[in-house]
Formats: structure tokens, C-alpha cells, sequence
């Protein structure tokens, strides 16, 4: 910001003032300053795209959420993730910074049921009252689970919850932004028949893993909804709490039932720590693969969402076949 000669010098008087009471004169100017300029830019944003020459801008609380954004929005949005590629949702810690970036954002997308605990909190930080907040897993009826107070909240594994994530963003950017109507149902039906598309892979390659073999101990209970769609047992997982270790008992206890399910292979994930999984594997003799759930990887899975199912899906059949 420029300031002029008056300017310069009223700030140049504040700064004299004495005491605690100058440094409190002080902050208050720069946090009005800043909520000043917060107001002008989404005010700004808001006229932009509405004379068509801006994007809106979203935020989407994890990349799985935003990539469906970007499919259904194309290039009329402007997406932004809050949990970064690789991080976990569950234990992630928001920064000052994210309320800034938040705030910007005309719609913020989250999961819901209990997945994003820090957003609550973190929209208050923003300030911006304007914003439209949607849960995409609202209408969605959840496993109940112990892990989990609401219901599990990893609905997107099952490919048919995502096509209900995806007509939840269209309606909610036909609202918010009209001129783009015709733009946005376009996008939705063209993206709907690749999960269709998607959807039926993952069933043709499933079905070819014998029925005894359908058994799953992940890193961390994300998988009922897969499991419950494309019919396979949960045999176990092994972090309960993904802020806490598990006790040895625990430990011990996902170790006789890969024993005595005969489950050949144990799934970690990439934003958590794989020691536990190796030792888990040591101690029952069994191997161990990688899959992808609350967060998209860029490497050979693809930075997409149905990269990212067909990858897990791969894996799985080649664990478990």
C-alpha cells in the first residue's frame, strides 16, 4: 500500500505514541487494514466474474474434493485445497495462513461428518460471512463405526458416493454462478459417465479375486464403504486413532487376526507412517501394499480421483488374487 505525505506522517505520530497503548493503536489499524483489503478483493473477485472476466473461487477442504471441483467447474473455477497433497485431513493442523487463503473463497467444499474437525474454527478465522459452506456427504447414510462418533466419513471410496459428491457441486455452482449453468451440467454429465465407466472396472476386476480372499486390514479404517460396495471383509485395522499409536495389544491383536483369517497382505498409506505396517507384516509373514484415501499422490497413480481408484483397485487385485 502507498502512502501519502499526510498519511505517512498520521502513521508516523501513531508510532510515537507511548506504551502498550500505542502498540494497541497500532495492531488494531493493521487488522482493520487487513479485513479492509480482504473485503475489497472478494468484492472485487465477485465483480470480475460477473462481468465474465474472473473465476469463482473455491476451496475445497482435501484434493480428492478439489479435483471433482475442477472436473465439474472447468474453467470457470479457480480451486484451492486446504489440507496439501500427501496430508492427512485427520490430524492436519490449520496455519494463520489458510484463513487467509479460505477467506478469499466465494464456496468452500468439505466432506463433513467429522473429517475436517478444524474447519469449524478455521472459517471463524477467515471472517468472510458471505461464503457458501457445503457438505458434500450430507444425504449420504453413514457406516457407524467406533473409530468414528458421527458415522465413518470416507464416503468417496465407493464410487456411486462420489457421483452424489458430484451432483451436490453442480447445483451448488449453477447457484452461485448461473451464467455458467449450461458449463457446469455439461461437465457433471460428461464426468458422471466416466465414474459409471469407473465404477464398472472396479467391479470387473474385483470379481476375479476368489470370495475367500476378499479380506482387507488397512492402516486405517477407510475402506468400509469399498469394501461394502465391491464386496469385501474387513478383517482389521491397524491404527484405531489416527492421533494416537496403538498399544502393543492392539498391535497383537491385528496380528492373530491375519493369522487366523490367512490374510496375505496388509495396505498402508502414504500420510502415515509405514514402520508400524512393516512390523505388523514381519511378525504375521505377510507382504505389503500401498493405497491412496484422503489424499491424491502425485506419481504413478495419477493426480486424479479415478487415477487414484484405479490404482487402489490394481493393487488390491494383485495382492489378493
Amino acid at each position: 500500500m502507498k502512502w501519502g505525505s499526510d498519511r505517512g506522517q498520521e502513521a508516523a505520530g501513531m508510532s510515537r505514541i507511548g506504551g502498550a497503548r500505542g502498540s494497541r493503536l497500532w495492531g488494531m489499524f493493521l487488522s482493520s487494514a487487513v479485513v479492509l483489503v480482504l473485503i475489497v478483493g472478494c468484492g472485487s473477485s465477485v465483480a470480475e466474474r460477473e462481468s465474465g472476466a474472473g473465476k469463482l473461487k473455491v476451496a475445497a477442504t482435501i484434493s480428492v474434493v478439489q479435483n471433482l471441483v475442477e472436473e465439474v467447474g472447468g474453467k470457470r473455477v479457480e480451486v484451492s485445497t486446504i489440507v496439501p497433497v500427501g496430508g492427512s485431513p485427520e490430524t492436519f493442523q490449520p496455519k494463520p495462513s489458510d484463513a487467509g487463503r479460505i477467506s478469499e473463497a466465494e464456496v468452500v467444499f468439505e466432506n463433513g461428518l467429522g473429517l475436517e474437525a478444524w474447519l469449524h474454527d478455521l472459517l471463524q478465522s477467515a471472517g468472510n460471512e458471505e461464503q457458501t459452506v457445503v457438505t458434500l456427504s450430507e444425504g449420504l447414510k453413514p457406516i457407524d463405526d467406533d473409530e468414528h462418533a458421527q458415522g465413518n466419513p470416507h464416503f468417496w471410496l465407493d464410487v456411486a458416493n462420489t457421483e452424489h459428491y458430484v451432483n451436490e457441486i453442480r447445483d451448488t455452482l449453477v447457484e452461485v454462478d448461473p451464467k455458467g449453468a449450461k458449463e457446469y451440467r455439461r461437465n457433471a454429465e460428461v464426468y458422471l459417465e466416466r465414474l459409471e465407466t469407473l465404477d464398472g472396472y472396479i467391479r470387473e476386476q474385483t470379481v476375479s479375486i476368489p470370495e475367500e480372499r476378499r479380506k482387507l486390514v488397512t492402516f486405517h479404517d477407510a475402506f468400509p464403504y469399498f469394501a461394502q460396495a465391491y464386496g469385501f471383509d474387513m478383517v482389521g485395522v491397524i491404527l484405531q486413532n489416527p492421533d494416537a499409536e496403538p498399544s502393543s495389544r492392539e498391535v497383537a491383536d491385528v496380528v492373530r487376526k491375519v493369522e487366523e483369517e490367512r490374510v496375505p497382505v496388509i495396505f498402508t498409506e502414504p500420510q502415515f507412517n509405514a514402520g508400524l505396517a512393516d512390523t505388523i507384516a514381519q511378525e504375521a509373514g505377510v507382504e505389503v501394499y500401498e493405497l491412496y484415501t484422503d489424499t491424491l499422490v502425485k506419481d504413478e497413480a495419477g493426480n486424479t480421483y479415478e487415477a487414484m481408484m484405479r490404482t487402489n483397485t490394481d493393487r488390491i487385485v494383485e495382492a489378493l488374487r
